[in-house]
């Protein structure tokens, strides 16, 4: 599943010319999990130390999503956003043995089906 995304991933990184210059973000959502407890203690005690330890990469945020109006759950449990400096950073970073674990640990903590990888460019502020 894994192997699948970051070929997403990789082939959104062909990208014009024009956009070049600007900065990449990498979104992962994932999905409420069966026990929230292991969940946060592998990917806040194993698998984000990784993440900060890969070079390049220009900022990190983990967020919790809040519930609905209504109380109800919200659509995710966690959300973690990843920032590069252009699209050569992150490709140059996706090629790299520490990103390579990364991505492979995500099936430790996270079942196929329940993680969702957006790759965009970050508009410039006008």
């Amino acid at each position: 599943m894994w192997s699948l995304k970051a070929g997403l991933i990789a082939s959104s990184l062909l990208l014009s010319s024009t956009v070049l210059a600007q900065e990449m973000k990498v979104t992962v959502l994932y999905s409420q999990p069966q026990n929230a407890e292991a969940f946060d203690k592998y990917y806040f005690g194993k698998h984000m130390p990784s993440v900060y330890a890969v070079k390049d990469i220009k900022k990190v945020e983990v967020a919790r999503p809040r519930p609905g109006r209504n109380g109800s759950p919200a659509a995710y449990y966690l959300v973690t956003e990843l920032w590069f400096e252009s699209p050569e950073v992150l490709r140059t970073v996706t090629a790299t043995p520490e990103w390579k674990a990364v991505i492979a640990d995500v099936d430790n903590f996270a079942p196929p089906g329940t993680v969702t990888v957006l790759v965009s460019t970050v508009e410039p502020k006008k």
